[in-house]
C-alpha cells in the first residue's frame, strides 16, 4: 500500500475550538475594514463581491491535490461558484448560493456599464433572493440601502467562510486519494 502524506503538511494540523473562533473574528474584522459600515452601495458591491470570490476560490481550493495549478486558473466568479457548490455536498442548498449568483449580475452590470440603468432592478432581485431565506430574518427588518446591502453581502460571506472551514477539516479528517500527494518513495524512480 502507498504511504501518501497530506500536503502541505503544516496546513493538515487541527485547529481548537479557540483557534477557529479567533479565524472567524480575524476575518470579520478584515470584512469591516474593507467593507465598512457607512460605504456606498457601489463599494459594498464590488469589495462584496471579491470577497466573496475569495472565500469560493478557497473552497475548492482546499480540496485540491495541487493547487499551484488552480491558482493558476483564470476562473471568473460565475465559475467559481459552480465549482464550489458542486464540492459542498449538503450544503449546497440555501439563499447564499442564488444570492450570489444574483450580486454577481449586480456588480457585473455596474462594472462594465459607464451609467448603469438597471442597476435597481437587479438590485431588486438580490433582495427578494435574500429576503426570501428565513435564516437572514434579522436583516429583512432593515430599509433598503447601503446597510441592508451591506448585511446581505456580510451574512453571505460569513457563510461561506463557515463552509471553507467546515471543508477544510472535511479534507482533513476524510481525505480523498485524489487530494493527497505521494511520499518520495512511492514515485517511479527514473528508468534510462
Amino acid at each position: 500500500m502507498a504511504n501518501t502524506e497530506p500536503l502541505p503538511a503544516q496546513d493538515w494540523r487541527f485547529k481548537t475550538a479557540d483557534e477557529h473562533k479567533a479565524a472567524f473574528k480575524s476575518n470579520e474584522a478584515r470584512f469591516d475594514k474593507l467593507v465598512p459600515y457607512d460605504a456606498d452601495e457601489l463599494s459594498i458591491i464590488l469589495k462584496g463581491h471579491l470577497l466573496i470570490e475569495e472565500q469560493l476560490r478557497l473552497i475548492t481550493r482546499s480540496l485540491l491535490a495541487n493547487p499551484e495549478y488552480f491558482d493558476k486558473a483564470r476562473l471568473n466568479f460565475a465559475t467559481l461558484l459552480k465549482l464550489a457548490r458542486a464540492v459542498a455536498g449538503h450544503f449546497n442548498q440555501g439563499a447564499c448560493w442564488a444570492a450570489a449568483d444574483r450580486l454577481n449580475t449586480v456588480r457585473n452590470h455596474m462594472a462594465h456599464e459607464a451609467e448603469p440603468t438597471a442597476a435597481p432592478t437587479l438590485l431588486e432581485k438580490f433582495y427578494a433572493v435574500c429576503e426570501a431565506d428565513k435564516c437572514w430574518s434579522s436583516i429583512h427588518a432593515l430599509p433598503r440601502g447601503p446597510l441592508k446591502l451591506r448585511s446581505y453581502i456580510c451574512a453571505i460571506w460569513v457563510v461561506f467562510d463557515a463552509l471553507r472551514a467546515v471543508v477544510q477539516v472535511c479534507v482533513r479528517t476524510c481525505p480523498n486519494p485524489l487530494t493527497l500527494r505521494p511520499s518520495a518513495h512511492d514515485l517511479p524512480k527514473n528508468v534510462e
